[in-house]
């Protein structure tokens, strides 16, 4: 004979733009049982009568049931912010909502990308730390952190990341292609290719790679002091431009001839002996160069703006180029001629007076002789009766 039901499932109902939840019942006089312990057991998802029909032990079973309770598309998106939270100290695994919400974080990887590929997300939200490795693929995810004290992603050679952005956290390992990283700290970032936005780039600095072009916009140095954070080129194949920089920076490990420009808001440049070859342009406000390059490499500082440079514009500039009249330069260039006019004129009229002089022999010539007593500075031609001096 056969075994009778043991419950009934209503699915469930989509009514006036509501999708009501389903009811499952337990019948027949069929019972539940969960095993003795002392933990508890909350029924999600549907109405039951399973608080009902249980067999009481130490288990504490909640029901949720709800006349009003429904279950929607809508609100279930909601639920999850757009994106799946991840957390790996988390109890909570599989794809079931509400698993992967910021109430209930996934604990890994393959499941929160299931959630997402599901649900059309291209967002992770990243509580605590967490490391991507073999076999974790990241393309084209936007990776988000609490904050870069609070969320510290480590990227192992062996995960891939081509064109992922990440967001407020503490970020170290290897990179692919495409990468943009805004708002964080890096610390020990490889095969850069792409973009550091509004980044802070600590004592183990970054490295060029992948053939293709970096940008640092807005970046800046996280190391207090004399000390710098690094720029590892990778040899060749690699361009480099910074915009906005802030703080030191020392440039290694450059062998070929592709771009690289550093503009500069404040800071120093360190130019390694690791740099060969190339032309490293320099712009900006840079109080110190130090330039240790060898080989062919050229460090191109005309843009650089610092004390000396100052300096030398202003001391080491020609008076005729500032003769645009009632600016402060015609100003300067005028007193400055007016005074050495003067100049001239004191120092001809003491050597007149008190220079050598000779007379010739027919006392018709009178030499006086500039401060060398070799060079002429003036003759005079004297009348036979020796009362008109008339000068050469």
């Amino acid at each position: 004979m056969p075994f009778p039901d043991t419950h009934k499932h209503n699915t469930e109902v989509t009514v006036g733009g509501l999708t009501l939840a389903r009811v499952i019942e337990i019948i027949n006089g069929y019972t539940v049982t969960f095993e003795d312990g002392q933990y508890a057991v909350n029924l999600v998802g549907a109405n039951s009568n399973v608080g009902d029909v249980i067999n009481v032990n130490q288990v504490s079973v909640r029901s949720q049931n709800s006349a009003g309770l429904i279950s929607s598309p809508a609100i279930e998106y909601s639920s999850y912010n757009g994106g799946v939270t991840i957390d790996v100290f988390s109890p909570f695994t599989g794809t079931v909502f509400p698993v992967g919400t910021p109430q209930k974080p996934v604990n890994n990887l393959v499941d929160a990308e299931l959630i997402a590929e599901y649900r059309g997300f291209h967002t992770l939200y990243i509580l605590g730390d967490i490391s991507f490795g073999a076999g974790d693929v990241l393309d084209s995810f936007l990776v988000v952190g609490e904050n870069a004290s609070r969320t510290a992603i480590t990227i192992e050679d062996a995960s891939d990341a081509n064109n992922i952005e990440i967001r407020n956290a503490f970020v170290t390992g290897y990179l692919d292609n495409g990468v943009i990283i805004r708002d964080c700290i890096v610390d020990g970032l490889h095969y850069i290719n792409g973009v550091l936005y509004k980044c802070m780039i600590n004592h183990g600095g970054i490295s060029m790679g992948n053939n293709a072009t970096g940008y640092l916009l807005d970046c800046y140095s996280g190391v207090p002091g004399s000390n710098t954070p690094h720029i590892d080129m990778g040899g060749s194949g690699q361009s480099l431009a910074v915009r906005n920089y802030s703080g030191g920076m020392e440039l290694r490990n450059r062998t070929g001839t592709d771009a690289v420009s550093l503009d500069f808001n404040s800071g120093q440049l360190i130019v390694d002996s690791t740099v060969t070859a190339g032309t490293i342009y320099v712009r900006g406000v840079v109080a110190k160069v130090t330039d240790s390059s060898t080989g062919t490499a050229v460090i191109d500082v005309t843009g650089v703006l610092n004390n000396a440079s100052v300096a030398n514009e202003v001391w080491e500039s020609l008076a005729d180029d500032h003769q645009v009249l009632g600016t402060f330069g015609e100003h300067v260039a005028t007193t400055l001629s007016y005074s050495s006019a003067a100049e001239a004129e004191a120092m001809l009229a003491r050597q007149l007076e008190s220079n050598k002089v000779v007379i010739s022999e027919d006392d018709l010539v009178v030499t006086i002789y500039a401060d060398d007593g070799v060079a002429i500075l003036h003759q005079f031609d004297v009348s036979e009766d020796k009362r008109i001096r008339v000068p050469r």
